[in-house]
């Protein structure tokens, strides 16, 4: 285990997480522990709290600008006309905010849960754009299908971009299910890796490394439920967008 950053990272895709050894998606650069300590915790107070939980793994990707500043974005008009988009490489994550804002406001009025466990990820590479990586921890008891919460997902993301397919996002995860949980801890592991989480503009020196318990908001609320994979579809429903993504992200 060495420091990255001044964070400690495991390059080995076991992690030791109090009394067990859990397989996790580590990357070629490593995965950061805190994030998985944190995340891991998480998952397991929700499964304590809950009977069973629904995790639902997705990726939204803001709007961007091209060197002409020409603006890449799917249409998106208001009342007025008028064009919808963040900057590209937001300095700060207050597009993310009001999205998490505004969908958990929605699932507490139409499931009516009360506690929402979540937890994303800022990444953004070279040459690349800033994207976020997100998962969802709900009450099985109350949602047991993400059809309906991907509209809204695509719907209230719309003004800030896009949101890709993620193959087979969700899993329906009983308390007693060792074998499931163990399943979607190695899935949302994907959050900690530590590739993409380092990056600086060079044009925005300010922009800090979104990584952490406190800056990638990997300190989940509440969590539920247990994971069953998803049929294979790509009915952007079903699995969120319109681009595929590799299955283990």
């Amino acid at each position: 285990m060495n420091r990255v950053n001044r964070k400690c990272v495991v390059f080995d895709d076991k992690f030791q997480y109090k009394d067990e050894t859990i397989i996790i998606q580590q990357g070629k650069q490593g995965a950061y522990v805190e994030i998985l300590n944190s995340m891991f915790e998480q998952f397991d107070t929700a499964l304590n709290i809950h009977k069973r939980i629904l995790v639902h793994r997705f990726d939204l990707h803001p709007a961007y600008n091209t060197p002409t500043n020409e603006i890449i974005h799917p249409a998106y008009n208001t009342p007025t006309n008028e064009i919808i988009h963040p900057a590209y490489n937001t300095p700060t994550n207050e597009i993310i905010s009001k999205f998490m804002d505004n969908l958990k406001k929605w699932i507490g009025r139409h499931y009516g849960i009360k506690h929402i466990g979540y937890g994303w990820a800022r990444e953004q590479e070279r040459a690349k754009n800033q994207h976020y990586h997100l998962v969802l921890l709900l009450d099985g008891d109350k949602i047991q299908h993400p059809k309906k919460l991907n509209v809204q997902i695509i719907e209230k993301w719309t003004p800030y971009g896009h949101c890709p397919v993620v193959l087979n996002p969700y899993y329906f995860v009983d308390k007693n299910n060792q074998a499931k949980r163990l399943e979607a801890l190695y899935r949302a592991s994907y959050l900690a890796k530590v590739r993409g989480k380092g990056h600086r503009d060079s044009q925005k020196p300010k922009i800090i490394q979104q990584v952490g318990l406190k800056e990638a908001r990997i300190c989940l609320i509440s969590l539920k439920k247990v994971f069953r994979p998803a049929p294979r579809s790509l009915d952007p429903l079903l699995s969120l967008g319109t681009r595929k993504q590799p299955l283990g992200r």
